[in-house]
């Protein structure tokens, strides 16, 4: 994923997101796809899952010749397959920032 110039690379959780090595073939308006399928399902099947299920979908349209589509397509069938994905228990590395005065 190809941040654009002075564009926030942390998810909400406050962690990095993915390199670009990661998301490869993710930019442009795909990013900001990425960022709003984050901020819908990172707290219910956590940022790892949130990540896999975008590039399972992305790497299906990698050889697309007409690209302009993409990130509509990636929404509604990575939004789709994550509506009906169980609830995840939260991984130390998806919790983000501990309040001292919880911890």
């Amino acid at each position: 994923m190809t941040p654009s110039p002075g564009s926030d690379t942390r998810r909400p959780s406050g962690q990095p997101s993915p390199s670009g090595a990661e998301h490869a073939e993710l930019t442009g308006d795909l990013s900001a796809v990425v960022g709003s399928l984050h901020n819908a399902y990172d707290e219910r099947v956590g940022a790892t899952v949130v990540d896999a299920e975008v590039q399972q979908v992305a790497d299906r349209f990698i050889g697309a010749r007409i690209r302009a589509f993409v990130p509509l397509f990636v929404r509604r069938y990575a939004g789709a397959r994550l509506k009906t994905h169980q609830a995840q228990p939260r991984s130390a590395t998806d919790r983000g920032p501990v309040d001292p005065g919880q911890a």
